[in-house]
């Protein structure tokens, strides 16, 4: 019966620069995943939004778990629900809108599973404030073939807890997850912007912030324009009504790359961050957005992503220490200007993670970087991983489809904590992927 269950498929990175064919299984009961061979290597996969290669790898089964999608039962008295792993974020959110509820850590895609959520201890609109992910799971079933179901949290199991909790699927296939949900403020979101002229400038925007939600956008190509940008930030509306829905049709990381060439490239990405930014100086100041739309921006506008095209892009998300902020991003800002690259668009804001896993851990703010991809991506990703080393940042592994093992060695703070504690409760390694094997797991 496992053999009807099984084929072959073909997956890509959500930035589209890792692929490959392997075997494939969606199970949609306990007893499809657990008729799998034990000693067969494999490895869970949620929506697939991950932009590493976190849930395949080559001659690893993938188990994709999206037909666990069940709510299983809802404390309406503690607030807690508990769904199987292939929720989808926004069905998760959609359910709670409609009972006046929200989780406060969405990540910007609804087709996210809460499954994959843990596995990548995700942060949302505001980390600084919310935590990660994991700060709001209570509880979690995660199944290993060799040794059963473990039914974890963060005072039971608490070391599988912690490994399980950003540990991209090492730790066994998470079948279902209990999370706390809070009262929804409102349906809607007063967002405001300001525009700002420099990368230093929104650090102390951002820092002096008491919204609900508060990030920065800058022009990253090089020139004279560099690191101007537009602080968002917003609170909590008073509108009740609830006039937007969530789109039938997603992008996919295949649709994203449907385009077989990227229109990327220094002068359109010149051009494109000028008229952001010039649009921004007539826009209105402040506006009110439904709460779906503030929580999933990019199911709205697709078209930024899907100017990549097949050839893909490159992303880096470091966490740098406030006391390192100001000199890593003066060193950004050099090299950017002394190299060239095929910078598009930086982003800030503040974070705040406390797993002891592969996920990013401590306080200060979160810089991400995105590329078009020429021949100076790679050499400029070079740099940028000897400058987060040298102010010692520790990058989001989900966002980094090439991070190398000596540098995720050198700046993930648990990397060799975690890497024991593996050896010891997966001692046959069963579970792989191309992230692991490329950082050395």
């Amino acid at each position: 019966m496992a053999n009807r269950l099984i084929r072959q498929s073909n997956f890509v990175s959500f930035d589209g620069t890792v692929s490959t064919t392997t075997a494939h299984q969606r199970p949609d009961r306990y007893r499809h995943m657990e008729s799998i061979e034990k000693q067969m290597p494999r490895i869970a996969r949620g929506g697939g939004y991950s932009y590493s290669a976190a849930s395949f790898r080559e001659n690893t089964l993938v188990q994709e778990m999206i037909l666990f999608n069940r709510l299983l039962e809802f404390d309406p008295h503690q607030l807690t629900i508990k769904v199987e792993s292939g929720v989808r974020l926004g069905d998760l959110l959609t359910w709670a809108i409609k009972r006046k509820l929200y989780f406060p850590v969405i990540p910007g895609y609804p087709l996210i599973t809460i499954g994959g959520c843990v596995a990548a201890d995700v942060h949302g609109k505001n980390p600084y404030r919310d935590g990660t992910f994991s700060d709001w799971v209570k509880e979690l079933t995660v199944f290993h073939p060799e040794s059963g179901y473990h039914v974890i949290s963060p005072t039971v199991s608490t070391e599988l807890f912690s490994s399980t909790c950003g540990g991209f699927g090492l730790t066994g296939i998470i079948t279902d997850v209990t999370l706390q949900l809070v009262q929804l403020p409102a349906n809607h979101v007063v967002t405001s912007r300001r525009l700002i002229q420099s990368l230093g400038a929104a650090v102390e925007s951002i820092s002096c912030s008491e919204d609900d939600f508060c990030y920065s956008w800058h022009d990253g190509s090089p020139g004279a324009q560099f690191g101007r940008g537009i602080v968002f930030s917003g609170r909590w509306g008073r509108n009740e009504s609830s006039d937007i829905v969530l789109p039938t049709r997603y992008m996919t990381a295949e649709s994203r790359g449907r385009l077989p060439f990227s229109l990327w490239n220094a002068v359109t990405a010149r051009i494109a961050n000028s008229a952001f930014f010039l649009r921004s100086k007539f826009d209105a100041r402040s506006s009110e957005q439904n709460v779906l739309a503030v929580s999933f921006p990019f199911v709205f506008n697709t078209f930024y992503h899907k100017s990549f095209g097949r050839p893909g892009f490159r992303e880096a998300q470091i966490l740098i220490s406030k006391e390192r902020i100001a000199t890593f991003l003066d060193s950004l800002e050099k090299l950017v200007a002394a190299t060239k690259p095929p910078t598009i668009m930086i982003s800030l804001k503040q974070f705040r993670g406390q797993q002891k896993s592969l996920s990013m851990t401590g306080m200060g703010y979160l810089v991400a970087v995105d590329c078009f991809q020429n021949s100076g991506t790679t050499k400029f990703f070079d740099q940028l991983d000897e400058l987060t080393i040298s102010d010692k940042g520790q990058p989001n592994l989900t966002k980094d489809s090439r991070l190398p093992r000596d540098v995720a060695e050198s700046s993930i703070r648990h990397y060799h904590e975690f890497s024991g504690f593996l050896s010891k409760y997966d001692t046959s390694r069963l579970f792989r992927s191309e992230l692991s094997a490329r950082i050395g797991l």
